[in-house]
């Protein structure tokens, strides 16, 4: 048995939810911090680099969770969308410049 299956075994869905939204709220902060750091508008003692490496181990936080609760036809699916999403995020820019 692999870790995640272990995990998704041991725990309920609404434990691992649980865990997902603390770590989707961590990767929020973080994504609050990197920016901080990048604008330096609002100074923060935290170095760019510090701040992205915060960002991605949250990240990695959040797609642990979302191992645990999806299934590979859960995971395609999303995968779709995301194309559908990007492509959308695309037209929006081309359009807005041009």
């Amino acid at each position: 048995m692999d870790d995640i299956e272990y995990i998704s075994t041991h725990l309920s869905r609404c434990e691992i939810l649980a865990q997902l939204a603390e770590e989707a709220a961590e990767l929020s902060q973080a994504a609050l911090k990197m920016r901080r750091a990048l604008s330096g508008v609002n100074p923060t003692p935290v170095t760019e680099a510090e701040a992205w490496d915060n960002l991605v181990e949250e990240r990695a936080d959040v797609s642990l969770c979302l191992c645990t609760l999806f299934t590979m036809q859960d995971i395609e699916r999303a995968n779709t969308i995301v194309e559908e999403k990007s492509a959308r995020w695309r037209k929006r820019l081309e359009e807005h410049h041009g």
